[in-house]
């Protein structure tokens, strides 16, 4: 069986010098029962750019990822910009609503696949209910598409999984599936919240690579959200460093390494490598952050 990943390099790291923005945010902040949680903070996120967002836990990267797929309702959070666009569409216009409806041309995958699925729907039933609609005219062909979907994302027996239930699946075989159902909308623009942090160290790289394989496929742009620095470094374009609700550092993945903020460099100096195996403490960012900036 081929995969669309068997045709994409996913290590091919975007190609255009400046990409035109398919998403534009400028001055965005959140409140919590009247308390600010992200501070003003502007972003563009280019045509198919893959786009890191690193920080501690509590630093806002699932926040700023909630209130781009409108899934900060009122009463749980208020969200402000002046502008916060997706191809030139506000997403500032659309009506605030209890329950969520999903944006158009944008897509999530959360961290726990469990969760984010229907437990008695059957996974061909979720599936196709995102599939265009107007695209395929009977329920034969979008079963057919369906499985095609999940195919694309490594699953071998796409007929057993389509009349499945989600705790029938291993944990692996959910976030696939999850894949599958974001990407069979056709997204502009996907935004993936820690999809790794369930998974193995070698799970993590393979699902990272059909992520990023299948958005360079589809062109679509990608947001991920992870504590893992060196995916970030492999999978990204840029990354953002969030600190205390705001961006403090947006560098290029491949320049991390010269990072300028002392934030970003603690970060880095805390990653376990093999020679920090041999200390009796680890590196934290309170002993390793220094006050000043980097000259």
């Amino acid at each position: 069986m081929t995969t669309l990943t068997d045709s994409v390099a996913p290590e091919t790291k975007s190609t255009h010098e400046a990409p035109s923005p398919v998403l534009e945010v400028v001055d965005l902040t959140i409140r919590y029962g009247g308390v600010e949680k992200i501070h003003p903070t502007s972003f563009t996120i280019g045509t198919r750019e893959r786009v890191a967002i690193v920080g501690e836990s509590g630093s806002g990267k699932s926040s700023i990822a909630n209130a781009l797929g409108g899934f900060i309702p009122p009463g749980v959070g208020e969200v402000a910009a002046t502008t916060m666009s997706l191809s030139g569409r506000s997403l500032l216009d659309l009506p605030a609503k209890r329950i969520p409806d999903r944006r158009q041309g944008i897509s999530m995958i959360f961290q726990d696949a469990m969760s984010s699925l229907d437990p008695i729907w059957s996974v061909g039933s979720q599936l196709m209910a995102v599939l265009p609609k107007g695209r395929y005219g009977s329920r034969k062909e979008r079963a057919a598409a369906a499985e095609e979907r999940l195919e694309q994302v490594g699953i071998v027996d796409p007929r057993r999984v389509m009349s499945s239930v989600p705790g029938q699946l291993s944990g692996g075989m959910r976030q696939r599936v999850m894949m599958a159902i974001a990407l069979a909308s056709e997204p502009e623009l996907l935004i993936a919240d820690e999809p790794t942090s369930a998974l193995d160290a070698s799970l993590a790289v393979s699902v990272m690579e059909l992520m990023t394989g299948l958005t360079v496929a589809n062109g679509a742009s990608l947001v991920f959200i992870t504590h893992d620095i060196a995916l970030a470094r492999r999978f990204a374009d840029k990354v953002l460093v969030m600190q205390k609700g705001e961006v403090v550092e947006t560098v290029a993945a491949r320049d991390l390494d010269h990072a300028r903020h002392p934030y970003t460099r603690g970060l880095l100096q805390c990653m376990p490598t093999l020679s920090s195996a041999q200390l009796d403490r680890l590196p934290t960012l309170d002993t390793v952050m220094t006050e000043e900036p980097a000259a």
